[in-house]
């Protein structure tokens, strides 16, 4: 028995300073797998604040684009394009052409979002808003490209058959499919509405959260 102790004795030391070796190798591995965790979290924290700021830019720069207040706005562009269409129909003085195009009722930075994926891992309510604002405007797109393609069918490419071509007989209404492209125009000016409102509500709820608008 006596042995046994000596030998016990002999080898604590060593034992102690093995374990003490160990405990400081796993406290450095853990803290280091700790601190890089949360570096982690801090980064994908810091991504997400920079894509809720790329967020409210662009509905920022959509809505100060659209607002009816002004003048140049997108909602107005549209509206004043109804108001001469109303008042040269009756006259039969349609426009041979008319097509919309431009760069401000896009949304680059939300549909780069979208279509790279980086909206999945969001907050569950922000990706649901924005992914329902996204699919609004694809529809708002989509009626801009019908107006356009249906000018372009109904009325730009029977143009030479002369005005009355347009007109049902002996009347100033025009026939059914070339109200068409006029139809959409209503859509197009409501889905704007809409749309401008949507991105006005959406920026204000992140400039709540965030104060991105002081910055």
């Amino acid at each position: 028995m006596k042995k046994l102790f000596k030998k016990i004795k002999l080898i604590l030391p060593k034992m102690t300073k093995y374990f003490f070796d160990f405990l400081v190798v796993f406290v450095g591995v853990f803290l280091a797998f700790w601190l890089n965790a949360r570096k982690e979290e801090q980064n994908k924290a810091n991504e997400q604040v920079q894509i809720y700021r790329a967020i409210y830019e662009d509905m920022d720069a959509f809505h100060l684009s659209g607002q009816e207040e002004f003048d140049d706005g997108f909602i107005n562009l549209f509206q004043n394009y109804k108001k001469e269409l109303d008042s040269l129909i009756p006259l039969k003085k349609l426009p041979a052409n008319m097509r919309f195009y431009g760069d401000y009722w896009h949304l680059e930075i939300i549909n780069s979002l979208v279509e790279s994926g980086r909206l999945s891992d969001m907050d569950p309510k922000v990706f649901k808003g924005v992914a329902s604002f996204h699919s609004s405007h694809l529809m708002f797109l989509e009626e801009i490209e019908g107006f356009n393609k249906q000018y372009e069918k109904y009325i730009t490419a029977n143009y030479e058959q002369g005005v009355d071509y347009f007109y049902k007989q002996d009347s100033n209404e025009l026939k059914e499919k070339v109200k068409l492209p006029f139809k959409r125009l209503d859509r197009i000016i409501s889905l704007s509405k809409m749309l401008v409102d949507g991105a006005e509500n959406a920026k204000n709820e992140l400039n709540n959260e965030f104060g991105f608008k002081e910055n």
